[in-house]
């Protein structure tokens, strides 16, 4: 009886808390990719979003706050600088820039045995200024959870990171993205 009050006490006290979302580590297979392919050197600019609900993150009923200034424009924005970084990718000097619009970014952890992700961003790559790649990516990204919240939680926590790195690398496989990157 003491464990079922307890545990109780536990799941309550921790559905009113906030906690943070995990932070990003790039993708190293897409980092080995990327090098195999004749992109150049890019520079990372605002990721931004209209919609305030993609900032609104709930696992049941706690929020998830992203750890880069409570934004999650800006962790997607983080994540792709950081997985160029990784591929040595990256040049603040570059004329060919990532920009883009966090349109979607849904987590679950509501199921009884799968937790979801659901992300949906716009990308533009300009060089010189000028779009000469302008799509819209989506993504859906699904693990395994369970109906007790103190596992469904950090599940959700751990995969949001790699329903990012998805989203990226929907955005980094597609064939007009390399040739607009190059």
């Amino acid at each position: 009886m003491y464990k079922i009050i307890s545990t109780a006490i536990f799941l309550a006290f921790l559905s009113g808390c906030s906690m943070n979302a995990v932070q990003f580590q790039p993708d190293f297979d897409l980092v080995n990719e990327l090098k195999d392919k004749d992109i150049s050197k890019l520079v990372v600019g605002d990721i931004t979003s209209t919609d305030p609900k993609v900032d609104q993150v709930s696992l049941r009923g706690s929020p998830m706050i992203s750890p880069y200034n409570k934004s999650y424009a800006d962790y997607l924005e983080v994540a792709l600088k950081e997985q160029l970084v990784q591929a040595n990718l990256y040049d603040k000097a570059s004329t060919i820039e990532i920009r883009g619009e966090l349109l979607e970014n849904s987590v679950s952890a509501a199921g009884i045995s799968t937790g979801t992700a659901d992300l949906s961003a716009r990308f533009e790559v300009r060089s010189n200024g000028d779009i000469t790649f302008d799509k819209v990516k989506t993504i859906k990204h699904e693990w395994e959870s369970s109906f007790v919240g103190a596992i469904a939680i950090p599940n959700a926590q751990n995969n949001y990171p790699v329903a990012v790195q998805k989203l990226i690398l929907a955005l980094m496989s597609d064939p007009d993205f390399i040739k607009a990157a190059k």
